[in-house]
């Protein structure tokens, strides 16, 4: 088993834990469908399974080495030719 990853997972998958961040923070702060009456903030069932399918996306990324979409996206401006 090795000592450590060889980068930072905050830095390497910032957008992804972003996200989850801010879904959590969403129902932290009550905005759920069932409280608000707001369709755009879903409800409580269908926004622990964007959390859910979000954490295991991002697992997967991390288990299988992938970039992350910052570097993802980053990667499409740098090799486009102009």
């Amino acid at each position: 088993m090795s000592n450590g990853l060889e980068y930072d997972i905050k830095e390497k998958y910032g957008y992804e834990l972003n996200e989850i961040s801010n879904k959590l923070n969403q129902l932290e702060a009550g905005r759920v469908y069932e409280n608000g009456g707001s369709k755009m903030d879903g409800s409580l069932a269908t926004n622990i399974k964007q959390l859910r399918k979000m954490i295991g996306e991002l697992l997967l990324k991390i288990q299988n080495g992938k970039d992350g979409t910052d570097d993802e996206i980053a990667k499409l401006f740098i090799n486009k030719d102009y």
